[in-house]
């Protein structure tokens, strides 16, 4: 170990100088270099005491009786400092201009309501009593608390907090409380819409599901139309799940692209829609002019988003795998597919319980197949179980086969090498 104090000295006009100030050097154990820290004082001996409590600060922190320095320093900053450098961090890892715009709103809220100054004061308890008397709906409260624990779990990772208190703290139940609830187009009024105008763009987000900021940056060079099967991939910088993500498309959209890029002088760089994804008052207005009701009896609505909800609801429709489903929506998670973005009122629950068999037609289905003489299993013919291990001797020189082999060798194939075996013949033998 080491650890002592001094001053640095120079010369000066030929003299050796020592500086004001006292210094330490240390080694401690655990310390992997020589550390040089600055004690700030010109009394030596409160230079001494200041390093002796170095020493102890650092020896009941590798016992665990003390945090870290860095932790009790982080306690007591300005809590408006560290969300600068969180939102700075989020920037720097490339988040969307739009999550880092809300977090950042969000934690200064948080930080004016419930008068924090520092870290210590934000506490679980206190953002409670915060939340008890917010009137925002349970979703827009779990995101608030979602933008703290996120905070909390970043300085967690440079060893600056020892736990996150708000990675407990049981979330609002959003069930059932949800602001608005968003609707799927049917056939009908998805037709309505494509003939008015902006129909190129709509036909995309039908056939694509993309969101209206991946339209936004959609670029020529994204989109392969020339290939055997064509396909789109969406900026990687706009992309929610910040991965390479490439998709086929449907013929009927690769037909309408193909049309639009032969109209235009394009490159690889251009937008394909450099006009925008129009605001909401002129979405609203197409919608309408196609004769769609903005809301249905269910108080469920349609925005540009329900169109990425038609997509997906119409590839269950189209009895879709929810793999295929998930993977073709650019989903994470299958819950997301199957709940958030199917809309359950527009699958043909009706009929797929109309195709159902009847009881009856089954037991007449077997019936015939009996009368038919085709093979059923032995439980539907009335066959005993046969055990296993009992054979005969020999069918020829070198077949030896069960009952069931050769009953089905003399019976029904009649011919010495089309042996039929157990499971072709009658399913599964019973044991």
């Amino acid at each position: 170990m080491i650890a002592y104090i001094y001053r640095t000295k120079r010369r000066r006009a030929g003299k050796l100088i020592s500086s004001r100030t006292w210094r330490a050097r240390l080694k401690l154990e655990g310390d992997l270099k020589t550390r040089d820290v600055s004690l700030g004082v010109s009394d030596k001996q409160v230079a001494e005491q200041k390093l002796r409590d170095i020493t102890r600060d650092h020896e009941r922190t590798a016992v665990g009786i003390i945090s870290p320095m860095a932790q009790r320093e982080t306690f007591e900053s300005p809590l408006e400092r560290l969300v600068d450098g969180y939102v700075a961090d989020l920037k720097a890892l490339g988040r969307s201009a739009d999550h880092v715009r809300h977090v950042d709103k969000r934690l200064r809220r948080l930080t004016r309501e419930c008068k924090w100054q520092n870290l210590r004061e934000a506490t679980a308890d206190s953002f409670l009593r915060w939340r008890a008397g917010q009137k925002q709906t349970p979703k827009t409260i779990n995101e608030y608390q979602a933008a703290l624990s996120a905070m909390f779990s970043w300085l967690r990772k440079q060893n600056r907090v020892a736990a996150n208190p708000f990675e407990l703290v049981t979330k609002v139940d959003a069930r059932g409380k949800e602001s608005f609830h968003r609707r799927a187009l049917n056939d009908d009024e998805a037709h309505q819409l494509l003939a008015g105008p902006r129909r190129p763009l709509y036909l995309l987000a039908l056939h694509t599901g993309l969101r209206r900021g991946e339209i936004n940056a959609l670029h020529w060079g994204d989109l392969h139309l020339d290939v055997a099967n064509p396909f789109y991939v969406v900026p990687v910088a706009m992309s929610k799940s910040r991965k390479e993500q490439p998709r086929p498309l449907h013929p009927e959209l690769v037909k309408e692209l193909r049309a639009m890029k032969s109209s235009r002088i394009v490159t690889p760089e251009t937008l394909v829609f450099p006009e925008r994804v129009p605001a909401m008052k002129v979405i609203r207005a197409d919608f309408k002019a196609a004769g769609i009701s903005l809301q249905d009896e269910r108080g469920h609505r349609v925005d540009f988003h329900a169109l990425r909800m038609t997509y997906i609801t119409r590839l269950q429709r189209a009895g879709v795998s929810p793999r295929e489903a998930m993977e073709l929506a650019r989903h994470s998670d299958m819950r997301l597919t199957m709940k958030t973005y199917t809309d359950a009122a527009a699958l043909p629950l009706a009929a797929t319980v109309r195709g159902l068999p009847s009881f009856d037609d089954t037991q007449i289905d077997t019936q015939t197949l009996v009368a038919s003489g085709q093979f059923v299993s032995p439980s539907v013919i009335g066959l005993k179980s046969i055990k296993v291990g009992k054979t005969v001797d020999k069918i020829d020189e070198n077949h030896p086969a069960s009952p069931i082999v050769t009953f089905s060798h003399e019976s029904e194939n009649g011919g010495e090498r089309g042996i039929r075996t157990p499971d072709t013949a009658f399913g599964r033998i019973p044991v």
